[in-house]
């Protein structure tokens, strides 16, 4: 005859161990940390973002007179979980040097929106130039590069 020795005691420790992990988790429910650590986990959480992006980006100039007028028309949307003040750095650079053309600060509530229409006058003097909107504080960025023309100037 063989005896088997352990095989009914695992049995009987089933029951007490799901007892033990329903008491657990719901020791953790009556906690206001323990239900937010649950929502946290098995709820999709939205993700707070900015957006910043060119209006009409296909007619962003390629070509640049220095110093004449270009417009540049962009939006930043606020869908971050809460009212934020926002900055806009509107910047022009070349190989040898860096200036700004332009800024501006408002504070957006959730979910609103800011579109800037701004008319620039760029004077890079090298070719290419980099025209950048940066929103300082916020890892968003924007830019484009134009190829500088020089004007021909009549003589008269």
């Amino acid at each position: 005859m063989t005896i088997v020795v352990g095989r009914s005691a695992g049995r009987r420790r089933w029951p007490m161990a799901v007892a033990a992990v329903l008491i657990i988790i719901g020791a953790t429910l009556l906690s206001p940390y323990g239900r937010h650590q649950w929502a946290l986990s098995l709820i999709r959480q939205p993700t707070p973002y900015t957006v910043l992006s060119f209006n009409q980006a296909w007619a962003l100039p390629s070509v640049v007179v220095p110093r004449q007028p270009i417009r540049i028309s962009f939006t930043v949307g606020n869908h971050e979980d809460r009212a934020v003040d926002y900055r806009y750095v509107l910047s022009e650079s070349s190989d040898r040097s860096s200036r700004i053309l332009k800024e501006s600060a408002r504070k957006l509530a959730i979910g609103a929106a800011w579109t800037v229409s701004a008319v620039v006058r760029p004077a890079c003097t090298d070719s290419p130039c980099h025209i950048e909107v940066s929103l300082p504080g916020h890892p968003e960025i924007i830019d484009f590069l134009v190829t500088l023309k020089v004007s021909k100037r009549k003589h008269g």
